[in-house]
């Protein structure tokens, strides 16, 4: 009989491939420590522990170029992120998916995580640089009017 993981292990190996990423710059023991967090989020039935080792493995696909495997992995997380209602990492699984996507679905998607991002008030704030026009809630302007003329006012 093997022993189950401490219920912490697959968060501690998904922060070693946060670390491995981000600060060492390694790859390699990213994608390793990422992939033993998905292992161990996906044994204990941790869906949003999913979506993130999901988004990250195929953030290294992208970087990689491996586009299949970025595109079925960023997929991956953007469903567990439906389906768990997760809105507010919606809206960079799907700029990230846009990303690795041709045209005009990469468009598409975009759009549609501007949109998501807008009604959620500009959450998460370092998507802001990320999706074209997303500061800007009226479309172009920043007034609201998505470009139009203001409206005649009476005097």
């Amino acid at each position: 009989l093997g022993q189950q993981p401490a219920p912490g292990r697959a968060l501690l190996d998904f922060r070693r491939g946060l670390l491995a990423e981000n600060l060492s710059d390694t790859p390699e023991s990213a994608r390793a420590a990422y992939r033993r967090a998905h292992a161990g989020a996906t044994a204990r039935g941790d869906l949003l522990l999913c979506s993130s080792t999901w988004r990250h493995l195929a953030g290294l696909a992208a970087r990689g170029g491996e586009l299949a495997e970025a595109r079925h992995g960023f997929a991956e997380s953007l469903r567990l992120r439906e389906e768990l209602g997760f809105l507010v990492g919606m809206a960079p699984a799907l700029a990230s998916l846009a990303d690795v996507q041709p045209e005009p679905e990469a468009t598409r998607l975009r759009e549609l995580a501007g949109r998501l991002f807008r009604l959620l008030g500009g959450v998460p704030t370092w998507l802001d640089d990320r999706l074209p026009g997303a500061a800007d809630p009226g479309g172009q302007d920043g007034d609201g009017s998505g470009g139009a003329a203001p409206a005649p006012t009476r005097s």
